[in-house]
């Protein structure tokens, strides 16, 4: 088999999984579609993941390897998109599993309609889980998988039936488009998707979607998601406030009203986490959103923030 130029790049960030890496990795090595290369990213692992990575590259070659000192999962993408020779990206988690037949499904998708990306539906691998919260990343309701969508009205559309959905798991990128925008993800912060898949879809033009859940998350106690929520959450939320702030600042007005939305709906749910942390820290909260991010704050979300606490003792 030819893997010199394949079709689909596979990056995965790869952080004291051991595990669960090597299933995520083989149900990539197991797609139909076998014309890939898997890049995987560690990201200073210290629990023997290294090892099991280098074990499956000398399994199968189209396994790749990159070792680099603990920068978080933004960096550790980036360094994959840097090497990527496949015609479409897709971005895998190393604790998770992706359904055989996704990526042949996906690429054939793309290419019959020249899309720009495409997205997709996931479920979740261990609804036994007490971890599990009911999260839904079905979006059948309010789309068309017959359609060809712009990326700015098909978010719109997402963000009005509370339907977005941001990890880039969910998303088939084309490697040219994702050039030609020059998207990367945003170091140094967590909640980095938000940023990164909110600004993929406001610079496409040709968007589709398929109604298959592919994707299947594992939820786990010392993941970044199931943490408990701490200031630097926090951070994250704001980083990507400002930097879409900036972003709308000279688009038209259908970039600046659908970000606005998404900007309103993410905040408040954000900051309504935000009850348990620390007085002062929640007060700082406060301060910068009243001084930055008032248009977007509900009075609800500052009385849940200030006073939820109080109330629930």
């Amino acid at each position: 088999m030819n893997t010199s130029s394949p079709k689909v790049s596979i990056i995965i960030p790869v952080y004291n999984t051991v595990d669960f890496v090597r299933e995520a990795v083989e149900s990539i090595l197991n797609q139909t579609l076998q014309n890939l290369e898997v890049i995987t990213v560690n990201d200073g692992s210290t629990d023997g993941t290294l090892e099991v990575l280098q074990l499956l590259a000398a399994e199968d070659s189209r396994v790749k390897v990159l070792s680099q000192k603990n920068q978080g999962q933004s960096v550790a993408r980036n360094e994959g998109i840097k090497i990527a020779s496949g015609k479409y990206l897709y971005f895998m988690d190393s604790d998770d599993f992706l359904k055989k037949e996704a990526l042949q499904a996906c690429f054939d998708k793309c290419e019959a309609n020249n899309l720009d990306f495409l997205f997709f539906d996931a479920d979740i691998l261990n609804k036994e889980s007490t971890l599990y919260i009911g999260l839904n990343y079905t979006r059948k309701s309010f789309t068309d998988e017959r359609q060809i969508y712009n990326g700015v009205n098909i978010l719109d559309i997402q963000v009005k039936n509370w339907g977005f959905s941001a990890p880039p798991w969910l998303s088939f990128i084309n490697f040219k488009f994702l050039n030609r925008i020059n998207l990367n993800f945003f170091p140094g912060i967590i909640h980095e998707d938000q940023l990164f898949t909110c600004l993929l879809y406001l610079q496409a033009q040709r968007v589709m979607c398929i109604h298959q859940a592919f994707f299947l998350r594992r939820f786990r106690s010392d993941s970044t998601m199931t943490r408990k929520y701490a200031w630097r959450n926090m951070i994250g939320y704001i980083t990507v406030t400002r930097e879409l702030i900036k972003y709308q600042e000279e688009k038209d007005i259908l970039v600046k009203e659908c970000l606005d939305r998404f900007l309103e709906q993410m905040m408040n749910a954000a900051i309504r986490l935000a009850y348990s942390l620390p007085l002062n820290e929640r007060i700082k909260i406060c301060s910068i959103s009243l001084r930055e991010f008032n248009k977007y704050i509900q009075a609800k979300t500052y009385f849940i923030l200030l006073f939820k606490s109080f109330i629930r003792k």
